[in-house]
């Protein structure tokens, strides 16, 4: 009977739950070196499973697993190589090249829940984000190619962090909608040029299901 009650009550303090989510977002690059100017966002969306771990009652860990589109444009000053397969894209000085980058993106951080105030309740969202690219791709109309692979020129590991606000409504039972902002900033280069500190940035709207 003990240990029934202590299970129970610890189910009632800490329990887990998780939710699916698909998140329109503006990606763009920024850069410390003015050889590499950022040249534009573009629109991606970010997809994944997220877990909640209840340590206490408004409190959680979070951990989740998705794919995560992101990039931008970038405006090279100086003569650039990206290798695509072996082979080289050269990059004119004045010239830009849009980037498409996909990560399978890892977030870990710390939820902090309100109370329930009617059918909603507000939460606030911080942490890292660990990312391996799986895929990279490079366009340039200034340079006459188009989506070739440039993973050889991309920095296989990727961290960021993010902040996050948020609203759950909640529908029936555990069933509540998820809506919200979130801002990602990338803490290490993504491209292998030695010249430009080149991170990714994203801000986008977080709309999912919490089961």
């Amino acid at each position: 009977m003990f240990l029934g009650v202590v299970a129970t009550l610890q189910a009632q303090v800490s329990p887990v739950r998780f939710s699916v989510h698909l998140d329109p977002q503006f990606a763009w690059f920024s850069s410390d070196d003015d050889r590499v100017e950022p040249d534009g966002s573009i629109l991606h969306l970010n997809a994944g499973l997220q877990m909640d771990y209840f340590f206490a009652e408004n409190y959680a860990f979070v951990l989740g697993v998705g794919i995560n589109n992101l990039g931008g444009n970038l405006r090279y000053a100086d003569s650039t190589e990206f290798s695509s397969k072996g082979e080289m894209l050269l990059i004119e000085p004045g010239q830009s090249a849009k980037l498409n980058l996909q990560y399978i993106d890892i977030p870990l951080g710390l939820k902090f829940k309100t109370e329930e105030m009617g059918y909603s309740t507000f939460f606030f969202q911080l942490g890292f984000n660990p990312m391996i690219n799986i895929n990279a791709k490079a366009s340039s109309d200034q340079a006459s190619f188009n989506k070739q692979d440039i993973k050889e020129s991309t920095n296989m590991f990727c961290l960021g962090y993010h902040v996050g606000l948020g609203l759950e409504y909640k529908l029936a039972g555990n069933t509540a909608l998820l809506g919200g902002v979130r801002w990602t900033s990338g803490l290490i280069d993504v491209t292998d040029n030695d010249r430009a500190n080149v991170k990714i940035n994203a801000l986008s709207i977080h709309l999912g299901v919490l089961f």
